[in-house]
Order: structure tokens, then sequence, then C-alpha cells
């Protein structure tokens, strides 16, 4: 076990994800074909609440108007967020290649030491793949007393904590999150016209699909 092995995999998750958010500022989010689209879904949220406010003074007036509004509004806000889709798939499928060649480097090894005994349903994600045959007892704590082998650690332990937190800290920081109303992820493509035609294509009622979602 080395503090430099542990660190390097934090550090490779790190700076993977700030590679990832700064390309996609660049080529997307600070692009004027995204800036047109966050134009275009303020736009539709201004006459959204407009007819929403109409609406409520005279429904049965305003209901198509309300409709349309509301079509539009979910169409441009699904438009955005298709913009945030794209490198957050490209960013998995990288994380998935960068898992296997780090844990083909690191198969086996005894990466680090929990502080405590975990219980024996959390060894099973702390000492996944640890190959206890190739471990030297006397050298892989590196003179920490009072140490049982169940507090080992494996490489995948390590690189579930990274990715759980150094990629979340970094994305705060320089990444550039969706706005409100385009949060939704790819269930904000269901939510639009089209979307709501491939649910029934399926067989399914849309609102009762959302629901179970």
């Amino acid at each position: 076990m080395t503090a430099a092995e542990v660190m390097n995999i934090i550090v490779t998750v790190g700076v993977s994800q700030l590679v990832i958010d700064l390309l996609a500022n660049y080529f997307i989010f600070k692009g004027k074909d995204y800036t047109r689209l966050l134009d275009q879904m303020e736009r539709a949220k201004w006459n959204l609440d407009r007819a929403e406010a109409d609406a409520a003074k005279n429904p049965t007036k305003n209901a198509k108007r309300l409709l349309r509004a509301q079509e539009e509004y979910s169409t441009h806000s699904s438009n955005v967020a298709s913009k945030h889709n794209a490198p957050n798939l490209i960013g998995s499928i990288y994380f998935l290649i960068l898992l296997r060649i780090l844990g083909a480097e690191h198969r086996g090894q005894f990466m680090a030491v929990v502080p405590f005994v975990p219980l024996r349903f959390f060894q099973r994600v702390t000492a996944r793949g640890l190959d206890w045959s190739n471990v030297d007892m006397d050298t892989a704590f590196e003179g920490i007393t009072n140490i049982s082998y169940q507090q080992g650690a494996s490489f995948l332990f390590i690189y579930m904590l990274s990715a759980l937190s150094v990629k979340f800290f970094v994305s705060q920081l320089v990444g550039t999150p969706p706005p409100p109303g385009a949060d939704g992820g790819f269930f904000q493509f269901l939510q639009t016209p089209q979307g709501r035609r491939v649910v029934k294509s399926f067989g399914y009622d849309p609102d009762e699909f959302m629901k179970k979602e």
C-alpha cells in the first residue's frame, strides 16, 4: 500500500473530470447554439407564466393557449437538457474505460486501510477484487498496528470513493449545471409532445408512465 498510488487514482479521476467539464464548457455551453436554446427556453417560460395567469382568470377561454405554451416550454427545455446529456454520456463512457484500465493495472492489489472493520456486507465492496494470496501481511500495512485484514481496501473501493466525491466537487466548481426546468435528464424528453408520442407507441399512458418513474 502506498499513498502515491491512491493519490494517483484520485488525481486521475479529478483531472479527467476537469478536462471533460472544460471541453464541454468550451464546445457546448459557451457556444451560440446553446445560448440560443437558453433564450428560447426563457421566452417559452415567460409565455407559459402569462398563459397560466390568464388561464387562472378564465380557464375555458385560455385552455388551448395554456396547452400550447406548456408544450412549447417542454420542447425548448428538452432541447436544453439534451445539450447536457451528451457530455454526461461521453463522461460515463470515458470513466468506464478508465475503470477498466486502472483496474487492470491494480488488479488484486491492496490499496488502503479502512479505519474500522466494516460489516460483512460492506466488505464485499471495500475488499472486492482483493487477492490476499499476493499480499505480504508483514509489509502490507506498513507498520500500522492493530489492523485486521478485514480492513483492507481494493482499487475498486478507492475508485468508487473518488468518483463519488472528487468528480462531484470538480463538476460543482467548473461544470455547467442545467438550468431549472431542464434538469430532468433523459426524462425531460418524455415530457415533450414527441416524447409522449413515443411512450404512447409502446402502449403506455404518458402521465402514468412518468408517475412510475
